[in-house]
């Protein structure tokens, strides 16, 4: 690199932070691999300290997604441009404060920041870690929702993880860390034309203080963990893209860590803390009460067997499902699980046996490319087979097509059959859950047995429930 270049690349990161953060965090972050939303990420925060923008700014990304050492990169970048600025830095915890200070003060104090910012020095009348100066007046103040912060203000308020996620089942906490935010924090701006405020945290619940701030009109930069459309994100000379479906790291997010460390999470701890959907642990329409458990199966009645096939085997994609129901009177039991990944022959051989050992009444089998094919097998050996189609509807309307059926507690559980837990999980999650394949399963199977019963007899279900609310009020999100 040349003289000139060199300097070029120096000014770069002297005004841009995107730039300055991506030369940091090679430095600081072993094994350090880029990605295009970590520009997006510090572009919008510098739109925010500069106050291209309003000044008040929301960035919501999973854990371990680096923003703590963008953060720190921010203060260092905002304190070398201002040397006479003072920053406040809040997050949960002083344990985790300290440490977040640190890293800031070591990264301030390589040879590579003092190239970038060689007229920013730290005073040495006051070297604490947590509350430090500079020669220019400038400085970090380090704390923590836990203490009070008096008497002290700052031009540029950087939160991180307001509340851990232990913290958030607790709505005295909740409430603690948004009247602190209000009555201390949001009061301590040293001068209103350059004061701005930047939270980064992933969501921990739908009253944590992220939401409360977006109620208050802040800017929202929201990125989960995998996109839940096509992106397309615009912030000065940055533009960001990304399809449906994919991760924001993708390299180190392979669909087989995936399978073992994130599908492993319970529904509403993905939707809350990896996609940016707060929502409670039996947050969707589904309750775990409307399947009432039962130790013994009724004699007799009908087996059907409801089918949803999936055609991949990789790690991540979705699963093939079949719901084995025993059907007596009114009540229909679920006496067998099977939720898993397999290829075509694999599924077929499944379905055979499972033919063999249940002798069912009907198989539903929903026609995608995959259940088409396995319909056309196991009509080939004899079993009775009901081709179904979802008629355009979306995964809600067909759920919501049956909700009767399940809040009357029409539909009961063998207790002890393996998977019952990932199907209640799945079920108390949807709409906001990673999986829906036995959603699918149940809606499906449950509609066709609408439309078998006998038009004259009116279903009693529809004079057991009360009343419910719209479609429209139970999916509205809270915040």
């Amino acid at each position: 690199m040349t003289e000139l270049s060199r300097e070029a690349f120096l000014a770069l990161c002297r005004t841009r932070l995107w730039a300055f953060n991506e030369r940091m965090l090679r430095l600081a972050v072993p094994g350090y691999e880029h990605f295009a939303y970590i520009e997006l990420m510090a572009q919008r925060i510098e739109d925010t300290v500069l106050r291209r923008s309003s000044g008040k700014l929301v960035i919501n990304l999973p854990p371990r997604h680096l923003k703590s050492y963008t953060a720190i990169a921010t203060i260092a970048w905002y304190l070398g441009k201002f040397t006479n600025r003072e920053v406040m830095l809040v997050t949960h915890s002083q344990g985790l404060s300290r440490d977040l200070a640190a890293k800031c003060v070591a990264m301030m104090r390589t040879s590579a920041y003092a190239e970038i910012f060689p007229g920013l020095q730290i005073s040495g009348d006051r070297q604490s870690t947590m509350d430090f100066r500079t020669t220019a007046g400038g400085g970090l103040l380090a704390g923590s929702f836990e203490t009070r912060m008096t008497g002290r203000g700052a031009d540029l308020l950087l939160i991180d993880d307001a509340l851990s996620a232990q913290e958030a089942e607790s709505q005295a906490s909740r409430e603690a860390v948004i009247n602190s935010f209000d009555s201390v924090f949001s009061t301590r701006g040293n001068n209103p034309a350059w004061k701005s405020v930047v939270s980064i945290g992933h969501r921990v619940h739908t009253d944590d203080l992220p939401g409360y701030l977006l109620t208050q009109g802040y800017e929202h930069l929201k990125l989960p963990f995998r996109a839940e459309a096509d992106e397309l994100i615009v912030s000065g000379e940055i533009e960001y893209r990304r399809e449906k479906g994919q991760v924001l790291q993708p390299s180190r997010y392979t669909p087989a860590v995936i399978a073992s460390d994130i599908e492993t999470l319970a529904p509403h701890v993905f939707a809350t803390q990896y996609q940016q959907r707060p929502t409670a642990r039996e947050s969707g329409v589904l309750k775990a009460a409307y399947f009432p458990l039962e130790n013994s199966l009724p004699a007799g009645g009908d087996t059907i067997l409801s089918w949803d096939c999936a055609s991949s085997v990789n790690p991540g994609s979705s699963y093939s499902v079949c719901l084995v129901f025993q059907k007596h009177g009114s009540v229909s039991y679920v006496r067998d699980i099977i939720r898993t990944r397999l290829g075509y022959l694999s599924l077929k051989a499944q379905a055979l046996a499972l033919h063999e050992r249940y002798q069912p009444t009907h198989h539903l089998v929903e026609m995608t490319s995959t259940g088409i094919s396995l319909a056309g097998e196991l009509k080939a050996m004899g079993a009775n087979v009901i081709d179904i189609g979802t008629a355009g509807q979306s995964k809600g309307q067909r759920l919501d097509a049956v909700m009767g059926k399940i809040t009357a507690r029409y539909v009961h559980i063998l207790r002890g059959i393996p998977g019952i837990e990932a199907f209640l999980d799945e079920l108390t999650a949807f709409p906001y859950g990673s999986n829906d394949d036995q959603v699918d399963a149940l809606t499906q199977y449950l509609q066709w047995l609408t439309g078998s019963e006998s038009s004259g007899v009116p279903d009693p279900v529809f004079r057991r429930i009360a009343p419910r609310l719209s479609r429209f009020e139970r999916y509205r999100p809270k915040t």
